[in-house]
Formats: C-alpha cells, structure tokens, sequence
C-alpha cells in the first residue's frame, strides 16, 4: 500500500481537481491522508466531505503551522509501504503512481525520482533529473549522484529535482529525514528533506515519467524589499539547517554543493539584498554600470523575473526590452516579455544574460554576437568562488 499525504492551506478552489486525479488512479491500494493546516476558506468541509464519500481517505485537521509541520503530521499516520506527497494546488496523471511503483517493485528502490510538469496556466513543459534513467546502487549513488545533486555545475542547477512531490519513498527513509526538518523552514522545505533521503537510501530508481503537475499561476518571485529581506532570514535558517543535516557526510563535495545552491538562491530570492554589495554602483553579479544607457533583460526564468523586478523599482527608465525564448509562456502569466527576434541587429542597447545555466548562458552570448550584438553589449552572470564564500560567510 502507498499513503499519499496531501497538504492543504485554503486552496479550496484547487482541491477538488487534486483529490479527483488521485481517487482516479490506475494503482487503487492506497490511503489518502489529507491534512488540513487551518484553512480559513472551505478547504476543510471539502476533505470531510471526500473523506465520507471514499474510506480510503483519512483527515487530520490542525492549527496553522506551515507545510514542514503539515507533512509531518501526514506521516505520522501513515501506514504504507511507500508514501507520496501532492500540494493541494496541484494534480497527477491517472498512471503516476503505477509508474512509479512498477519501478520500485522493479529494484527494491527506496525512492523513485520522476520528473514533473510545470504548467503554467495551461502552458506545460516537462522537467525531469539531469542523471540518466535506471537504477542506482548505493556504489552507483556515492559515484554519479551525491556529487552532483545540489549543484551540477552552475547555480540554482540541481542534478537532482528537488522536488519532493514527483518521488516516491519508502515510509521509513521518509520518516526520519521529514521528522527530523527544522519546522521554521518556509523556504526549501522540499530540499531540506530530500536530499537526506537520498543519503540514506541504499537503492534509487530514476525514470523519464512526467505525471506530477506543478502549477505556477502568478509572478509571485517579483523582487520587493520587504521580501527580499524576510527571503534571506528563511535562507539562513535553510543553509544552517541542511549544513548540520549534512554533519558527517564529508565526500562528494556537499558543503560548496550546498554554498552554490543557496548562492542561486538569494540571487532568486534576495536579489536586491545582493545586488549593490560592493558599494561601487555595479550591478553584480553582471559586472555592468548602469547609468544613462538603455539596457535589454535577456531570461524570464525565476532569476530574470527577480532582476526584472529591481530593475523596475530602482532603475524604471533604464529597461528598453525584456526577451524570453519562451515568451509566450510568460505572456501566459501576465508578464510583458517579449521574443528574442525584437532584439535588433547592431542594438546600442546593453543586454543582460539573467540565466544562471553558465553553460546555457555562454551559447546565448554566441547567438547573440551571430545576430549583430557587439560582444561589449553582452553581460553574463559571473560568480567567483571567492564572492561566494564571502556570501555565505555573512549568513553562517
């Protein structure tokens, strides 16, 4: 049997389409676990109602105390073999868990790694592992896994998806590394325990299924001061939380894994904390002097949106242009990018490259010097590990 454990904060709107496409899966033996975190709308009559209607479905109702302290509650009654977890906002393909079970029963994995459908109102693309797809050995995991899964070469670029809705684990791996989740965690709490899982588990299964939709409908990640400010207290406490979870695993490199994965995320998060460190006026991580030039924001990516959003604050008359190769996805979500086509040949404008993908944001540079930008024009994200080690110096 699999416990599914659901996690639910006033998302009423979206439940009922969550809990349809689980009541509707291939794989029946199940319960379904909906925790209830306080809702103030209707979310709570809707789990009773789902819960008298189908008896595999369990309710736990508690006060509000955030999604670390929801999971645990789920899993503390929790009775399968293997648990899932699903937000309440989101839903599943009808065969996700036969997916994802047929690959663990092939192996005696202790977890299934998936990858996931980001859908942003209506417009989807599949997201999945940077690792080849088969079974992974504990030998295999020390040796292609663990040095990797954090930080794969460039920041904010996991080799594993951190995501803990699109996996499937063994109750007791799950147990100890949700138990043990500093509950004061608002930010990561999907990391924070999948990364110790992966380090207990002895065996793990990755396969190419994309069935879990990940729904994003709002450009919540814009930058704001106050945000900004209360993001780099929630990463502190994430940094301090996984650097003691990580005690005792001195290989694979975990400690800079784990700097460059909270690098990549203050630059999303804390951008305009970030931004003017070096008290000269340059905007880091570019290397670029503003000042009476216009410039073109090239990425839409949470890393574009969270430049975007200082540049409109602190420098409104600055942007000429914001391009986007998947424009139309972000014209979905209400944002004003454009197609990288608008970018004229020969453009006087400077053009910041706010893709964190060092390797990607390279192949944009080319492209856009074949196209007629002067290589002066074009601004990448440079990071040494020097600024790095001092960053996280000021948060450890």
């Amino acid at each position: 049997m699999i416990s599914l454990i659901v996690t639910v904060y006033n998302v009423d709107r979206y439940l009922g389409r969550c809990v349809s496409s689980i009541i509707s899966q291939t794989y029946g033996d199940f319960e379904l676990i909906l925790v209830d975190d306080g809702s103030t709308d209707g979310s709570l009559e809707l789990c009773v109602s789902y819960a008298e209607q189908d008896n595999r479905v369990v309710v736990i109702h508690k006060e509000n105390g955030g999604l670390v302290s929801a999971r645990k509650a789920g899993i503390a009654v929790a009775q399968g073999e293997y648990v899932g977890f699903i937000d309440g906002d989101d839903w599943i393909e009808p065969e996700m868990y036969m997916h994802l079970m047929e690959a663990a029963a092939g192996c005696r994995a202790d977890m299934v790694l998936g990858g996931c459908i980001e859908d942003v109102n209506g417009q989807i693309s599949c997201k999945r592992n940077r690792f080849h797809t088969g079974v992974y050995d504990k030998e295999r995991l020390r040796r292609e896994i663990y040095p990797y899964m954090l930080c794969a070469g460039d920041f904010c670029g996991t080799g594993v998806q951190p995501y803990i809705c699109n996996k499937l684990i063994r109750r007791e791996v799950a147990y100890v590394s949700i138990m043990a989740v500093d509950s004061r965690i608002r930010v990561g709490e999907d990391v924070a325990a999948v990364i110790p899982m992966l380090l207990r588990a002895d065996r793990v299964a990755i396969t190419d299924d994309c069935d879990y939709h990940y729904c994003i409908r709002s450009s919540s990640m814009m930058w704001e001061q106050g945000s900004a400010e209360a993001g780099w207290r929630e990463l502190e406490i994430l940094n301090r939380y996984l650097r003691s979870a990580l005690t005792g695993y001195r290989d694979y490199d975990l400690v800079r894994q784990l700097n460059h994965y909270t690098v990549g995320n203050m630059l999303t998060r804390t951008f305009g904390l970030l931004v003017v460190r070096d008290g000269k006026g340059v905007l880091w991580p570019f290397g670029y002097r503003g000042g009476s030039r216009k410039c073109i924001l090239y990425g839409a990516g949470n890393f574009g949106r969270a430049v975007y959003g200082y540049l409109q604050d602190c420098y409104p008359d600055m942007l000429e242009l914001w391009v986007d190769r998947e424009y139309r996805r972000y014209q979905s979500m209400g944002l004003p990018v454009r197609s990288v086509d608008n970018i004229s040949a020969g453009t006087e404008a400077d053009v910041l490259v706010a893709i964190l993908d060092l390797s990607l944001a390279d192949l944009i540079r080319n492209s856009l010097m074949q196209s007629g930008v002067r290589q002066e024009r074009i601004y990448c994200v440079r990071i040494t590990e020097d600024e790095v080690s001092e960053i996280i110096g000021s948060i450890c």
